[in-house]
């Protein structure tokens, strides 16, 4: 018995896989079952056995897609400043979800339409405030007006990838991510005078003029 569960573990990830592949090229609504087992190799009877149904392997795959954006928060071996870290965190989010279209949409798209989905979306938002408290050297939970100011920065992050994404990735990454980067240092300049403590950081950051 024991020795099955591997194998079966491995299968669950083979289907998982092969989803993820087909939900990141087309609409959910245009992937039906019959499509995954078929890319997939395997009979219907296989993914009901490990997922209930489609939507049940679809969360599957974005349970899977929070694990690898979760991975991307962590710094490399060659972001040695605030500044290379926070673009270097940018271009990862930028190029992940490029390579994802439309399970990035329809997860920043959700909002209030599943619960299950929003928490999945809402936890890799609280990672990405967590990384800028983080690289701000904050570990305390900071004051209202900061606490809105990294909120925010994590939606404009969203919103610009989305229009960018559905605008069929029209300006280089590069410039994307540099439209990011002075985009947050701009929020953070605008709560410095409230937090003394943000002046040196926003300062190291770089100067938007």
């Amino acid at each position: 018995m024991s020795s099955d569960k591997p194998a079966r573990g491995q299968r669950r990830a083979a289907l998982v896989a092969v989803a993820a592949d087909l939900f990141a090229r087309k609409p959910y609504d245009e992937i039906y079952i019959h499509e995954i087992a078929e890319a997939a190799g395997v009979a219907h009877g296989l993914l009901f056995y490990h997922f209930k149904d489609k939507r049940g392997l679809y969360v599957a795959v974005l349970q899977g897609m929070l694990d690898e954006i979760l991975e991307l928060h962590k710094p490399r071996a060659d972001e040695d400043t605030r500044e290379q870290r926070l673009r270097g965190l940018f271009r990862r989010h930028i190029e992940y979800r490029r390579g994802h279209v439309h399970t990035m949409l329809a997860m920043m798209r959700a909002g209030g339409q599943d619960p299950e989905i929003d928490e999945l979306f809402e936890r890799g938002r609280r990672a990405g405030a967590e990384f800028v408290l983080d690289l701000l050297g904050l570990t305390a939970e900071p004051p209202p007006s900061l606490r809105i100011a990294i909120r925010g920065i994590m939606g404009m992050l969203d919103e610009a990838t989305i229009d960018w994404l559905t605008h069929d990735c029209d300006v280089p990454v590069a410039e994307l991510e540099q439209l990011v980067y002075r985009a947050t240092v701009a929020i953070l300049s605008s709560v410095q005078s409230a937090h003394p403590d943000l002046c040196d950081v926003v300062a190291e950051l770089g100067s938007l003029s």
